[in-house]
């Protein structure tokens, strides 16, 4: 997600000291995976979502993960497909998201905001 003001880590901690950074705040957190098409395919629609979300100073942050990185936490999660979209908020995973396109990532995201009115 190179060219957003997102994180990206790599382990539990991190993944904690994230999620504790932005109270407050829904986090969008990706499972990718650099072999991964699917991965590929949606980074540049991340991006473009991050972008659009971050434009409208909302309070949706985005981070992502290496899987590869990241194995103990993916487990953790239950993350059993590339790429896989968490929503976080106040440090508990809200909604899954298994998306394929730019549109559906972003529909996906605001039904889940517009259903617990964040």
């Amino acid at each position: 997600m190179a060219g957003t003001s997102n994180s990206v880590v790599m382990t539990i901690d991190s993944w904690q000291q994230l999620i504790d950074s932005l109270k407050g705040n829904v986090v969008v957190l990706e499972f990718m995976a650099p072999w991964s098409e699917p991965s590929k395919f949606m980074e540049q629609p991340l991006k473009e979502v991050a972008s659009e979300f971050k434009d409208k100073n909302s309070n949706v942050k985005f981070a992502a993960l290496n899987f590869d990185n990241s194995k103990n936490l993916a487990r953790r999660l239950q993350v059993e497909a590339l790429p896989t979209f968490l929503v976080v908020n106040n440090f508990a995973v809200v909604d899954r998201i298994l998306a394929l396109s730019k549109t559906e990532l972003q529909q996906k995201i605001n039904d889940k905001l517009a259903q617990t009115n964040y």
